[in-house]
């Protein structure tokens, strides 16, 4: 068995476990590597990390790979780490032979007995020292606990030599850091003879050459460990990159974006909510690249495969999750795509879930979401799907208008001339001559887009009506 790849490492991934539906954080982790794979011709490749049973979800995965597919996410290699049981244990196994590591017995009661008389003596706590009662238990013993069925752990044994006063590395974001090397013994193989992830994650990246290692930053604390376990398995240093996670504020306090409290958390409940995929992206672009806004706004219709992604301005801190920053990035998208395009998007989300929807109310939004479309100055009034019941409520059949400031006589006298075949010159002619001044051409306007939409502000209103055609818009013109 290859201790590691002979060829350069080549390798970007993302690690995610399935715990059920997908973080937002494990998309910025997918495009982040999917750019530095693309700009480094390396591959890019997905690793599902279930060796920890207590937390898997049984349909994660599934829901996993339809979260991938959805923002076109693809992965050259797909590896899952429970089928590679055999390698970790070889490996460990390895490290006993060479007295790198060792069979524990320890119970959890003689955890938690050691655990008290630590805390009494006001020492560390953990399982090292005086404390590793296992390290030196004889190969004989071993063998004979073993055979009586003993559960047992494998512990690396990282008494094995001196690691010094610090351990350390240089992050690609960060710079130069050093750590207290971990003095505890760590587990590596389960009971179960699955590995936690320190051990799996250290064979797996050597394994899987990737060039850099591309986690949450709450991994940082552990990285002398991780350094310690390629050192003792005689692999190369791996190199480290850790993100700053997306916070949110609670109550004055901020604390980390979290999927059990938080329903933004979930990146599918955007989706769902109808925000343009390239919204998110470009969302969690702004927020992991510095850069990026800056050449949004000088490339405005580039495709984002152009940008350049720059490790140099990743920041260090934790940025907040801004939803009207989402949202503002999410109406300048719309304002990009052409009609079609629209259509197109719209019919792939679920437009199912809008209040009342008849085929007659679906072709009236798809015809409005072409209304100001294109042009110097395309609307921008559209941030979600979910929000057009709302925003486009004119659409539906029955509207809620105040209709204590219309002039019924007024709108009748419109309504008579009203043609939904009339061109946009034509139209406009026909209402000009009606007001024989700008204030009465003002207050008519007013008042037909009132009575028509039930809204004071809307987009083009000559394209609202000939959408609703020719009957609705008299009956709700002559209903005053």
């Amino acid at each position: 068995m290859k201790n590691y790849r002979s060829e350069k490492p080549d390798g970007y991934r993302i690690a995610p476990s399935p715990t059920g539906y997908v973080h937002l954080g494990t998309v910025a982790m997918a495009l982040v590597n999917s750019y530095l794979a693309r700009q480094n011709h390396g591959r890019f490749y997905l690793r599902i990390e279930d060796t920890d049973s207590k937390r898997y979800v049984p349909d994660a995965v599934e829901k996993m790979m339809t979260t991938f597919n959805y923002f076109d996410i693809h992965f050259a290699e797909t590896y899952v780490q429970s089928e590679r049981a055999a390698i970790y244990q070889k490996y460990a196994e390895d490290l006993v032979k060479q007295g790198k590591a060792y069979y524990c017995f320890c119970t959890e009661d003689d955890l938690n007995q050691m655990r008290e008389t630590q805390l009494k003596n006001n020492e560390p706590t953990g399982y090292y020292g005086k404390y590793a009662k296992c390290r030196h238990i004889s190969q004989e013993e071993v063998a004979r606990r073993v055979a009586n069925g003993e559960k047992y752990v494998i512990r690396a044994n990282f008494g094995y030599q001196d690691w010094g006063d610090r351990i350390t590395f240089v992050d690609a974001a960060r710079g130069e850091i050093a750590l207290p090397p971990q003095i505890n013994d760590p587990i590596i193989l389960k009971s179960n003879g699955l590995p936690p992830y320190n051990f799996a994650h250290v064979i797996d990246d050597t394994l899987m050459g990737t060039a850099l290692v591309v986690r949450g930053e709450e991994w940082l604390i552990s990285t002398a460990e991780h350094m310690q376990l390629c050192d003792l398995l005689s692999f190369p240093r791996l190199n480290y990159l850790h993100m700053p996670t997306i916070n949110i504020e609670d109550n004055g306090k901020k604390r980390k974006l979290s999927k059990r409290k938080d329903p933004q958390a979930l990146v599918m409940n955007l989706v769902d909510a109808g925000y343009p995929r390239e919204a998110i992206f470009e969302y969690l672009l702004t927020i992991y690249n510095s850069d990026f806004e800056i050449w949004r706004t000088a490339n405005p219709t580039a495709p984002l495969t152009d940008f350049q992604f720059s490790i140099q301005k990743i920041g260090t801190n934790n940025p907040l999750f801004d939803l009207p920053k989402l949202n503002d990035i999410a109406k300048n998208v719309w304002a990009r795509y052409d009609h079609a395009t629209m259509i197109k998007v719209f019919n792939a989300w679920n437009w199912q879930s809008l209040p009342q929807i008849t085929p007659a109310i679906k072709a009236r939004i798809e015809a409005m979401l072409g209304v100001e479309r294109g042009g110097e100055r395309p609307r921008k009034d559209l941030v979600k799907f979910e929000d057009i019941p709302t925003l486009y409520s004119y659409l539906w059949d029955a509207i809620t208008v105040d209709g204590a400031s219309l002039d019924g006589a007024l709108l009748k006298k419109y309504a008579a001339i009203y043609d939904a075949n009339d061109d946009k010159d034509t139209w406009w002619q026909k209402i000009k001559n009606m007001a024989p001044d700008k204030p009465s051409l003002k207050t008519l306007t007013a008042q037909m887009r009132l009575a028509i939409t039930g809204k004071t502000n809307t987009p083009d209103l000559w394209a609202i009506s000939r959408i609703l055609g020719n009957e609705i818009v008299k009956a709700r013109l002559t209903r005053w």
